[in-house]
């Protein structure tokens, strides 16, 4: 078993199954650990899920596999490494890092805190977004701001087809191009306060956002309430 030792750890994942992993972050959370790394992850699931603990920070050396970080409520987690499917997924506040890219649904119904990928994401990043925001330095794929509710998404690179398809509030920001926006999802005005936010959302992570050109996309608002008199507009949202 690994001991605090000025407020620090280490977990090694070898020959060991997730819940036992996940047990022993747990522990030495509770015993005071305020820096836990985490060796040979390995690629598991579901690693650092339901903490609800600020002021904690937990490094996993490699990769991780699906919904890592999930459903989190204050910890700060760095991935050096990549990420399967559904990371963050319905966290509430805290902060997650990920070194590497990322598959489908990063950030997904995430209500708070921050989300940053330095690489690239697969389908559906940030979908139900209810708050928060997710920061991701390359590409993301196809449907991503799918049904997103509020918060905002930051793409430096390029964007796949349906951005923002069907979202109700909320902000996507695109560096690159966007191959096609989704239903009812629109083009508006860059304003001040969105280079402020941008450059101050940006910038911790070593990215100059004066270097990108930015594209925000919001909702048009007409799938708000519906109506017969554009027929294709929900054919194609339903």
């Amino acid at each position: 078993m690994a001991e605090v030792m000025a407020g620090a750890a280490t977990v090694d994942c070898r020959d060991r199954e997730t819940r036992d992993i996940n047990r022993e972050i747990k522990r030495l959370i509770g015993e005071g650990a305020k820096e836990i790394r985490v060796s040979n992850p390995a690629g598991r699931h579901a690693l650092a899920v339901a903490l609800k603990v600020p002021d904690v920070r937990i490094e996993f050396d490699g990769p991780v596999g699906w919904y890592g970080a999930g459903m989190n409520f204050g910890p700060h987690i760095v991935v050096k490494g990549n990420a399967g499917w559904g990371l963050a997924e319905c966290q509430m506040d805290g902060r997650v890092e990920v070194h590497g890219h990322v598959g489908s649904g990063a950030a997904a119904s995430i209500r708070g805190g921050l989300v940053y990928v330095e690489g690239d994401t697969g389908a559906r990043a940030g979908i139900a977004m209810k708050g928060g925001v997710l920061v991701v330095g390359g590409s993301v794929g196809y449907m991503s701001g799918f049904m997103m509710q509020r918060g905002a998404m930051v793409v430096c690179g390029d964007a796949a087809d349906g951005l923002g398809d069907s979202m109700y509030e909320g902000t996507i920001y695109v560096g690159g191009t966007i191959a096609a926006p989704g239903a009812d999802a629109e083009e508006k005005e860059m304003t001040e306060d969105d280079g402020v936010f941008l450059k101050e959302t940006l910038s911790p992570f070593g990215i100059d956002a004066s270097s990108f050109d930015f594209t925000k996309i919001e909702s048009g608002r007409r799938l708000w309430n519906f109506s017969t008199k554009e027929p294709e507009l929900w054919k194609t949202a339903l």
